[in-house]
């Protein structure tokens, strides 16, 4: 009876120190990032998203793409003169940044209805849209569904194309369901993004469009909101946001733009003429 109960209580602690651990780990690391008393918050039906607006003029949203710690900060380094024409948005999609993270099953088609969800009900007009990585696939979506909300469309290194289109196989769901328990996901997650782990971060995203944007310290955003917000990433990870654009492009009947990482950097991108002479047209 003794050795059972001692063997009860060695099991018991071993699967709940390492979830304790893990959760006290998400609410510091979480905690370091506020938002600030200027942020708005749109009420979307899966959850309520962050987002800013700054300027006067033709609507602008920025839309940052999909990796730890991905947020509106992306866009920090816009060009101050941009806001003299345009009214810029800038959010935090659904499970990143300081918007909601539910637990909930991460899509493609999830973030493109965000998308224009957010345009037809903050925004409220036909808007010119700057996207990265998946995020600029899932605009590209959004677009050969609801072209009237869209004016322009500006896509930086889209997923989709060449790579990020692949259907999840039987392991990655295996993978993903594994990843979504609270203490290997939890532990997996922290492992994967912490900053001793750069390396392996790296490898496991070398087919991710999204890759290059991923810095070496990971912002205190992809703790936020505590041990969910590691659903989109494994969604991501596992294929499950993947999706093919390819043959949607030829369909696109307004101006359109595309950059890749390849010749230009993220940080450089609001001093690019190419995107301020594209804007202008």
């Amino acid at each position: 009876m003794k050795k059972a109960f001692r063997n009860t209580a060695v099991v018991t602690g071993c699967l709940l120190v390492p979830l304790i651990l893990n959760r006290l780990y998400f609410k510091y690391r979480g905690g370091k990032s506020k938002p600030l008393f200027y942020d708005q918050y749109y009420s979307w039906r899966f959850g309520y998203i962050r987002y800013r607006v700054i300027g006067q003029g033709k609507p602008l949203l920025l839309i940052h793409g999909i990796y730890p710690g991905a947020d509106m900060a992306e866009w920090k380094n816009a060009d101050a003169s941009l806001y003299q024409s345009y009214q810029i948005y800038t959010l935090d999609l659904l499970g990143f940044g300081h918007s909601e993270k539910p637990c909930l099953s991460y899509s493609a088609y999830l973030y493109t209805g965000l998308i224009s969800d957010f345009i037809k009900d903050v925004i409220k007009r036909p808007a010119i849209v700057a996207a990265s990585g998946y995020s600029a696939a899932y605009t590209v979506l959004g677009y050969t569904f609801e072209p009237r909300l869209y004016k322009k469309l500006l896509l930086i290194s889209p997923a989709g194309i060449e790579n990020g289109y692949e259907l999840p196989t039987f392991k990655d769901h295996v993978h993903k369901w594994l990843l979504e328990t609270p203490i290997l996901g939890n532990s997996a997650y922290i492992y994967l993004i912490s900053k001793k782990d750069v390396k392996l971060s790296r490898r496991l995203w070398r087919d991710c469009p999204d890759a290059s944007y991923t810095k070496p310290i990971i912002s205190a955003t992809a703790f936020a909101g505590g041990p969910n917000a590691k659903l989109p990433i494994i969604a991501l990870l596992c294929k499950f946001l993947n999706v093919k654009i390819k043959d949607k492009l030829n369909r696109i009947q307004i101006p359109l733009l595309i950059l890749s990482k390849e010749y230009i950097g993220l940080q450089e991108l609001p001093e690019s003429l190419q995107f301020k002479s594209f804007l202008d047209i």
